[in-house]
């Protein structure tokens, strides 16, 4: 009956994991600095570039053909 108690998980234990964790996540966070931060901005910058490119495109299309834009 020994061996069932210690491998009984509490609701602490589960809290406690999750806590510990995200603090091992946030430490490694602050070792990259703005790196991430400034990799996402570049590449949410470049779809934003190629979206705007792919509008003009079939605006351009849309008008040649004489369909809707």
């Amino acid at each position: 009956m020994k061996l069932l108690a210690t491998l009984m998980i509490t609701w602490t234990d589960i809290f406690y994991a999750i806590g510990n964790f995200f603090e091992w996540i946030f430490k490694g966070m602050r070792v990259l600095g703005q790196g991430p931060n400034v990799l996402i901005s570049i590449f949410i910058i470049g779809l934003l570039g190629y979206w705007i490119y792919r509008l003009n495109k079939y605006s351009k299309e849309a008008k040649r053909n004489g369909t809707v834009e």
